[in-house]
């Protein structure tokens, strides 16, 4: 049994995401989970990274008031691993395909791969390379084979890539290439496993064959994945298919014209989410409003939306007129700060943040590419005992340990100079506790 069309819905950028996703399951009938404290173990969820997985915890825990309960089956697809699908539901089953569930082989792990393809470039320039520029190059490399999986690409028509022209430079290009085109395949073989991004992808498309060929009939919601992955796409039309899927898009623009949806390019944010719509075959007017989730918060943040919406238009539909929300109303509770120096900027950003959690349910975000201005206002937000939870992670020379390691160093590169050698001395791991 499946559904009639494909059960695809969304979630407006300006609500929470994750708190609206979990209310929605209980609040469809379809899900069963209202009422049926063992049906929520039974639904499995898929979010892009396992940082979602995680505040999907937090928000069910908040949503059952702290109160024990049985969690779903929770999968990041970005990090999917052999264990994530579950073979055994078919088992029995007329027209089951036990090659569909053959053993994948194993990631190699991404260290052991930058060696083997340091040696392999090593080789290639005849011992005529540095280590060091041998790792970095074997770590370009190894980005453009995860890059090729990823797109569900391959190397075959590398020769013909480039303009006749160019072909003499490009030829002494391929020959590099060669390390990952021919070498590299052999080497894997011989190690018995495959490239992470490969085995990524055979995991999707292995859970895709296996639950079109028996839909499970228990819930199954993909939420917050875009489909910009070919593999991951696969999957997602599966599961809206499923009697009991649902796939929840995030923020998608119903209220684009046609001709700015056909002429999304691929660096537009809403581009993934057209490509994904195509390939299942479901017209951007058939997705639906995710149950349970409320209208704006207030009039302003719709206008803004509609506004940051038009701003973003292709080149192509740019000039086409469009109706602008009346700007006075759309940015009336916007802030402009102008900091003399960059410490200014982030003292002035802590702040804020600090002045937003003084009220006991508000919560503060910052969103920056800037990295040393996040690390400045979580070293400012310290002085307060407030603990910022930074998505990027800590650089590993930004650690404790690795500051020491690079102050030694430094220390030991200046031959014990006085500014090098109190930098060090002065670091808590100097002090030997």
């Amino acid at each position: 049994m499946r559904h009639a069309r494909p059960a695809l819905f969304t979630i407006a950028p300006d609500r929470p995401f994750l708190k609206d996703v979990v209310d929605g399951l209980y609040a469809d009938p379809r899900f069963g989970l209202d009422g049926d404290p063992v049906a929520l173990a039974r639904t499995r969820i898929f979010l892009p990274t396992r940082r979602a997985c995680r505040a999907l915890v937090e928000v069910l825990v908040e949503a059952n008031n702290g109160r024990p309960m049985l969690m779903p089956r929770i999968t990041p697809l970005g990090d999917i691993d052999e264990d994530e699908f579950d073979p055994q539901h078919d088992e029995g089953k007329e027209g089951y395909d036990t090659a569909a569930v053959a053993d994948i082989p194993p990631a190699i792990s991404p260290l052991r791969r930058n060696l083997l393809l340091a040696r392999l470039v090593t080789a290639a320039k005849s011992g005529r390379i540095a280590p060091d520029q041998a790792l970095n190059l074997a770590g370009e490399l190894a980005r453009l084979l995860d890059q090729v999986h990823t797109e569900g690409l391959d190397f075959a028509k590398l020769a013909n890539l480039v303009p006749d022209d160019f072909a003499r430079h490009w030829q002494i290009t391929l020959e590099f290439l060669a390390i990952i085109t021919s070498h590299w395949p052999k080497m894997l073989a011989e190690e018995g496993s495959i490239d992470p991004a490969d085995r990524r992808n055979r995991v999707l498309r292995k859970q895709a064959r296996l639950w079109l060929a028996h839909p499970p009939d228990t819930p199954v919601i993909a939420a917050g994945s875009t489909g910009s992955l070919p593999a991951t796409a696969e999957l997602l039309a599966v599961i809206a298919a499923c009697p009991r899927g649902a796939v929840v898009l995030p923020g998608l623009d119903t209220q684009a014209d046609e001709a700015t949806w056909a002429a999304l390019e691929s660096s537009h944010p809403q581009y993934a989410m057209a490509q994904l719509l195509k390939h299942i075959g479901v017209a951007r007017d058939a997705v639906q409003a995710w149950p349970e989730q409320t209208a704006p918060s207030t009039p302003t943040v719709a206008l803004r939306t509609r506004m940051i919406n038009l701003a973003l238009r292709p080149a192509k539909t740019a000039h086409a007129p469009a109706h602008w929300p009346p700007l006075e109303q759309t940015l009336n509770d916007c802030v402009r700060i102008v900091a003399p120096t960059p410490q200014d900027e982030a003292r002035t950003v802590a702040l804020i943040l600090r002045e937003a959690l003084t009220h006991p349910t508000h919560r503060g975000v910052l969103v920056t590419p800037d990295r040393t201005l996040a690390r400045r206002v979580a070293a400012e937000l310290e002085r307060w005992n407030i603990t910022v939870d930074d998505s990027a992670g800590v650089p590993l020379d930004n650690t404790q340990p690795g500051t020491f390691l690079r102050l030694t160093a430094r220390m030991l590169a200046d031959r014990l100079a006085p500014v090098s050698l109190l930098a060090a001395l002065k670091h808590p791991l100097a002090m030997a506790g």
